[in-house]
């Protein structure tokens, strides 16, 4: 895993149409574009090779046609998390990412780093207490 401080605040595709978005989130209809950015294509498959840090059974449907992407799985490479379905979004409508996670992404040569199971098991518990405290108000000690 990377650093000991965990990066809880950073998230990708948050959009705010999607039901695992943020309502404060981009809009996803605004982000869309008509052609790729470079590196487009090796960065989809980042984003599809990251490790499952959870898999659920609920289908995820594409939020501008409707048309069913597949179960939702949250994805990560130990330092920037993302849903699934943001993979098809990329691919699809275009859409620019932070780059700062393109740049850490082109810094590991477009290849997420494997995790252990060990590794997974200490990112869900932080991630869990991280959660659970932004719940509870107390983001003390939590914050970059």
């Amino acid at each position: 895993m990377g650093s000991d401080s965990f990066p809880y605040n950073r998230f990708l595709g948050e959009f705010q149409e999607l039901a695992h978005g943020r309502p404060d989130g981009p809009a996803l209809r605004d982000s869309v574009r008509d052609h790729a950015a470079p590196d487009e294509e090796k960065l989809v498959q980042y984003l599809r090779s990251g490790s499952a840090l959870a898999v659920t059974g609920s289908p995820v449907h594409d939020a501008l046609s409707n048309e069913l992407i597949g179960a939702l799985e949250l994805h990560t490479d130990g330092e920037w998390f993302w849903y699934s379905d943001l993979a098809h979004y990329v691919e699809r409508y275009h859409v620019p990412l932070d780059e700062t996670f393109v740049d850490h992404a082109r810094a590991h040569h477009w290849t997420p780093p494997k995790l252990s199971p060990e590794d997974l098991i200490q990112i869900g518990d932080t991630l869990d207490a991280v959660l659970d405290a932004e719940d509870a108000g107390d983001t003390h000690g939590l914050t970059s």
